[in-house]
């Protein structure tokens, strides 16, 4: 596996996830696990920061969609997607993610919405 990490920030009421590097199978289970460890029970609102991602493939995909199923679907969440490049904006598009969350330009832009 390539250089990948993740890091997380709790911003009051809203949960911040940041990955650096190509998000494959063992980077998407990172992101998983990094949610599942660490996202406080009371909290419903996650941003998922992907600028330093640019390259995602379909097993990333895959981790991020079962992710969004459990922080939309199981919890009641409410989800945004920061720094997706064009490419995969399409993909998220395509496999349905923008349905579970807005895309947004910066970190600011999604927190601001999310308040």
């Amino acid at each position: 596996m390539s250089n990948f990490s993740v890091n997380t920030e709790s911003n009051n009421d809203i949960f911040i996830v940041r990955s650096n590097g190509y998000l494959d199978e063992g980077g998407g289970a990172a992101v998983f696990e990094a949610v599942q460890k660490n996202l406080p029970a009371d909290c419903h609102k996650v941003i998922l920061n992907l600028k330093e991602s640019p390259v995602i493939n379909s097993q990333g995909i895959a981790q991020l969609i079962e992710l969004s199923e459990i922080i939309v679907d199981d919890k009641g969440g409410e989800l945004a997607f920061v720094g997706l490049s064009d490419l995969t904006y399409g993909v998220f598009k395509m496999v349905g993610l923008l349905q579970m969350g807005n895309p947004f330009e910066s970190e600011s832009e999604a927190v601001a919405a999310m308040r």
